[in-house]
């Protein structure tokens, strides 16, 4: 038998996985600019939707995973398992040209899967570091987000990716905001406004390799890139 095929939407009336065409073709006949495609397998069809090569998941424990949204089984997906796609996609990055304490900037890319629309933000300092221009690009996008939204975010910054996989954040809170050796955290500032942003919004983290041909990730590199050098 053949395998059947996955049709996969970016922009339509919902975004997502489809695994029939009469499914797919509700979602782009007659929506201004469309963007979807066909493919032979769910993985194909998931790594062009989301278009990262490698993903680290915030979640260790299966109850602490998001649950997927009542309009999974509507959409066709057809294993109610399977996240389907946050309400939006964001990808972060930062940078500093002269690190530390020198010129830096932030950017993001972010993705409304709902009807597919992208926008873009950035911004910079004149003297900073890498990692808090990481941090701010974070805040920057989630703020730009309402409250309550579920959000795919991905960064390429261990930074970020550590504090929260690793659990620092966590213990960081738990001790006053000292870290192990009881120095006071680096960044707090920046981190406090990041962890409330984090809590008003259902967040899947993500982690993806930098420099590694992502797209969106490389645009946001640019984007920071071009702000720090408005500071040079």
């Amino acid at each position: 038998m053949a395998q059947k095929k996955v049709y996969a939407v970016k922009r339509g009336r919902k975004a997502g996985l489809f695994t029939s065409w009469d499914d797919c073709k509700a979602q782009v006949d007659g929506f201004p600019g469309a963007i979807y495609k066909g493919f032979p397998s769910r993985q194909e069809a998931e790594a062009w939707l989301f278009d990262a090569p490698e993903t680290i998941s915030l979640f260790d424990d299966e109850k602490d995973k998001p649950r997927p949204r009542a309009s999974l089984a509507s959409a066709g997906h057809d294993n109610a398992k399977e996240e389907p796609p946050g309400d939006y996609i964001v990808y972060t990055d930062g940078s500093c040209l002269r690190n530390p304490d020198g010129p830096g900037g932030y950017a993001a890319v972010i993705v409304d899967t709902r009807d597919g629309s992208m926008r873009e933000l950035s911004g910079g300092e004149a003297s900073t570091t890498n990692n808090r221009m990481e941090l701010r690009a974070g805040i920057e996008a989630l703020r730009a987000l309402p409250d309550g939204a579920t959000v795919d975010f991905y960064t390429d910054s261990q930074y970020m990716k550590n504090a929260f996989t690793k659990y620092w954040l966590r213990n960081w809170k738990r001790n006053g905001w000292k870290t192990a050796t009881g120095e006071p955290v680096k960044n707090q500032d920046l981190w406090r406004a990041l962890d409330e942003a984090f809590s008003l919004r259902t967040v899947r983290f993500h982690w993806v390799k930098g420099h590694a041909g992502n797209r969106w990730n490389e645009r946001c590199d640019e984007l920071a890139r071009s702000e720090a050098a408005k500071f040079s």
